[in-house]
């Protein structure tokens, strides 16, 4: 009897041994990190079970956006979800990444700050943010909407982060402020330049949005994307297997779908936005 029971004992912990190493079998483990929101949620919620349907386990770590390409070019993750090309532009670490694919956009809005009165014409103040590919898009929104004359190119350090902490533009305070202290910062300001999901990462009421970037190039330019490492891509047939699933996973209908549903307009998936960047397509 005790022989039985050491031999199916044994059987258990081999059979639990063989789950839990197919499991986290590293040929069909895909894991990615991502900012909270849109992109961890698509990914939890779309795109891991379209992943499963074709045999793929997808983790999803939800990092600080600034430390992001790193843990793809250190191979901590097999891929990243939170920039656009720009910002993918600015990377200078060692290993190459690229831009798979774009997937959604996330308008940059201008809102009503806890300054702002229908009264202020000038000697007002704007926060945006300082990193460089935002802070541009903040400036050229904010101009073509009138509120400054002109857009001044900006100086920024190796990761991207603008130098000059304020600026002064006609009659206008521009102040730059890291992305996860913009929406403290809108109690001193008049008016306020958010991303899509920084404003829905603070629980923005929508209502305080006065304008939002609608022009089609933009759309564009500055979908967000999917950056894995290029030369994996090119010389590891398994790399490039779990990325090309992601791939085609991201750019479902079933992904359009999901985001239009969730985020009611705040976040565009569509035909505009997801885009095959793939070498060879």
């Amino acid at each position: 009897m005790k022989k039985i029971l050491v031999v199916l004992l044994v059987a258990l912990l081999l059979v639990s041994s063989f789950s839990f190493a197919a499991c986290s079998d590293p040929e069909t483990t895909i894991t990615v990190c991502a900012s909270e929101l849109p992109h961890a949620d698509i990914l939890n919620n779309s795109v891991r079970k379209i992943l499963r349907e074709k045999g793929y386990t997808l983790k999803v770590k939800v990092i600080d956006w600034e430390i992001q390409n790193d843990a793809v070019a250190n191979a901590d993750c097999d891929a990243n979800y939170f920039q656009h090309t720009t910002y993918l532009g600015l990377y200078t670490g060692t290993t190459k990444l690229f831009a798979a694919c774009k997937v959604h956009y996330e308008p940059l809005g201008i809102y009503k700050g806890g300054k702002y009165s229908e009264n202020t014409t000038d000697n007002f103040s704007v926060a945006i943010c300082n990193d460089a590919s935002n802070a541009l898009r903040a400036l050229e929104l904010l101009k073509a909407k009138g509120y400054i004359s002109s857009s001044p190119d900006l100086d920024a350090d190796e990761k991207g982060v603008v130098l000059k902490k304020s600026i002064k533009i006609d009659n206008v305070t521009i102040n730059l402020i890291a992305e996860n202290l913009l929406v403290p910062a809108m109690a001193d300001s008049a008016y306020v330049c958010l991303p899509a999901n920084t404003a829905l990462t603070g629980r923005v009421d929508q209502s305080l949005k006065i304008h939002e970037e609608t022009d089609p190039d933009l759309v564009l330019g500055n979908a967000n994307i999917l950056a894995a490492r290029i030369d994996d891509y090119k010389n590891d047939p398994s790399y490039k297997a779990k990325i090309d699933a992601l791939v085609d996973a991201l750019l479902s209908e079933e992904v359009a779908k999901y985001v239009a549903e969730k985020f009611d307009g705040a976040v565009i998936c569509d035909e505009r936005t997801q885009i095959d960047l793939r070498p060879g397509k």
